[in-house]
């Protein structure tokens, strides 16, 4: 481990620039997102420089950015990536075909919600004062949502779907899915 640029981008020596499957967490850079900065601090704090990792490459090796697509795992054999999404620190983000354990980061992020951790918390990324999102339109709720949100779906069009059934549109957000009013509804997912 070398250094971290984000909460879901790092170096490893050997490798480079590491772009983490499965993981989405808030920007920090060119637009600052809610809870962006606690989600880099993290990575910052457990992938210490000169921390030993293991890696494996997902079947999809680089970005379009030239960034090594991976999944790492700490010495104790805890998946980073993983750890991300459980501790409410980054959203689950499946894109093909690197989706081996997009289940997996699903149900975490489910959890991650139901007990307010990170993002989902009370004070996380919750409409402000003037009733404006802080999240970015990156689909994070606020304490009041129902049972549905972004970490429920597979992909935006899934999620659009559910949506449109449920009789959403621009000016109605069901279950607070569309972020910008929009009536485009978890515009992160794949």
């Amino acid at each position: 481990m070398t250094d971290v640029a984000d909460g879901d981008t790092i170096t490893l020596s050997g490798l480079g620039r590491v772009r983490l499957i499965g993981a989405d967490t808030p920007e920090v850079f060119g637009g600052a997102e809610c809870f962006g900065r606690a989600a880099s601090s993290y990575t910052k704090r457990v992938l210490r420089p000169g921390r030993r990792v293991r890696y494996r490459l997902g079947i999809e090796s680089r970005d379009r950015y030239g960034r090594a697509l991976a999944y790492v795992w700490l010495r104790d054999g805890r998946m980073f990536n993983g750890l991300l999404v459980q501790s409410g620190f980054a959203l689950p983000l499946a894109i093909a075909p690197n989706t081996e354990y997009a289940r997996r980061f699903r149900v975490a992020a489910r959890r991650a919600r139901r007990l307010r951790r990170g993002l989902w918390g009370r004070r996380g990324c919750a409409r402000d004062a003037a009733g404006s999102r802080r999240d970015g339109g990156r689909g994070a709720p606020s304490s009041g949502d129902s049972d549905r949100d972004c970490a429920d779906f597979s992909s935006q069009a899934a999620a659009q779907r559910y949506f449109e059934r449920r009789g959403g549109g621009p000016g109605r957000n069901v279950d607070r899915l569309d972020a910008e009013g929009d009536g485009r509804v978890c515009e992160a997912l794949p």
